[in-house]
């Protein structure tokens, strides 16, 4: 297993939006991360530490990355209350679904504050590295080990408990075949991983 010094790094933001933020309906109609808050979850490619064109929302590039830009893998999802408990103590696995978001500059690995353009503001819920388990064009999983504790304190409730026996899985997915018009709409799975 890699050090985690050297694995990628991920970002989960909290984005209270502002006035000048709309976020548009999926083709069937339904809405996703468009309430007044929403989280954005952010990973740093790993190896070449790029993700191609920024600005591309179509998971295209997960396959195939470019070395043209450092860019965010991104997707967005409603705020998740199951993550305010230690994830040894999920039942069940968590599903929601998550929007693809076009690549964020690699600054929001960091960035707190506002957005401008009346897009709102950012604070940073948790942040960590991560291992990749699974990459391609419909599907990103990654095992996430949080690094530094999350500001409000949903998961560093429970990061630095040494009596938690699990690590969280983070997976999102898309179906095979979809419409490129609805290459946006993906859904988040995270579940633990308990030592065995």
């Amino acid at each position: 297993m890699q050090s985690i010094d050297t694995l990628p790094r991920f970002t989960i933001l909290i984005h209270a939006v502002g006035h000048g933020f709309a976020r548009q309906q999926l083709s069937d109609g339904s809405r996703v991360a468009a309430g007044p808050v929403h989280w954005d979850w952010l990973f740093q490619p790993p190896g070449d530490r790029s993700s191609g064109r920024a600005g591309d929302a179509c998971a295209d590039h997960l396959e195939h990355p470019s070395k043209s830009a450092a860019t965010l893998w991104t997707w967005a999802t409603d705020p998740l209350p199951e993550l305010d408990k230690p994830p040894a103590s999920w039942m069940d696995r968590i599903i929601t679904p998550a929007l693809r978001l076009a690549d964020h500059r690699e600054r929001y690995l960091d960035f707190e504050g506002d957005i401008g353009a009346g897009r709102g503001s950012v604070r940073q819920l948790a942040r960590g590295r991560y291992e990749l388990i699974r990459q391609t064009a419909s599907c990103f999983e990654a095992r996430l080990q949080w690094t530094s504790p999350p500001a409000g304190g949903s998961p560093v409730d429970w990061r630095h408990d040494p009596g938690v026996d699990a690590r969280v899985v983070a997976r999102f997915s898309r179906a095979d075949g979809e419409a490129s018009e609805s290459c946006h709409a993906w859904t988040a799975t995270l579940f633990c991983e308990r030592d065995t």
